[in-house]
């Protein structure tokens, strides 16, 4: 089965959530729940959009919350790439 939700890999996402919940304090047993419980709310919408529970009106809106979740995501994980590996060698100036 190919879990996504508009074109978003649902294992991506749970990881890149956990991540950055991690920068935020979460950690231990506190990222395993997030990752069992954001695993089940994706993995459950991306089901109930393929089974046709969710009508196809709210869909676009569901897919629009997740890509712009993925999006921001990825705008973190840029920053943190950058901050680590540009700025920390001296490379260019810090943002």
């Amino acid at each position: 089965m190919n879990f996504a939700i508009g074109g978003i890999g649902i294992a991506a996402l749970v990881f890149g959530i956990v991540e950055a919940a991690k920068g935020f304090g979460v950690s231990g047993r506190g990222c395993q729940v997030l990752a069992l419980m954001l695993g089940f709310i994706f993995v459950g919408t991306s089901q109930a959009i393929t089974n046709g529970i969710i009508p196809p009106a709210a869909v676009q809106y569901v897919e629009l919350v997740v890509t712009a979740l993925a999006g921001g995501l990825a705008a973190m994980g840029y920053y943190d790439f950058i901050k680590k590996n540009v700025v920390a060698r001296g490379i260019m100036a810090a943002p």
